[in-house]
């Protein structure tokens, strides 16, 4: 897969209000850098919400997800937090 056939496979699945400012699908993340599905290498200036203090893959940050995976994966807050 490269990045024009993953857009196109968006494009055709996921409804037209939910849009992208950049057809690059990231394969891998590691500290304030992306490598996309081509094997480019980005830095994240957009980053997301979850990593801005810590970056991508924080090993304290990883452990956490681990050990809150072995309780459970997901839960919808309006339901049951």
């Amino acid at each position: 897969m490269n990045n024009a056939n993953l857009q196109a496979r968006k494009v055709n699945a996921i409804a037209r209000g939910q849009g992208n400012a950049y057809p690059v699908y990231v394969e891998r993340a590691k500290n304030a850098e992306l490598w996309d599905v081509e094997g480019n290498r980005f830095i994240d200036f957009g980053t997301g919400i979850a990593v801005c203090n810590t970056g991508h893959s924080h090993p304290k940050v990883v452990a956490a997800v681990k050990a809150q995976l072995d309780n459970f994966s997901h839960t919808c807050v309006m339901v049951n937090p």
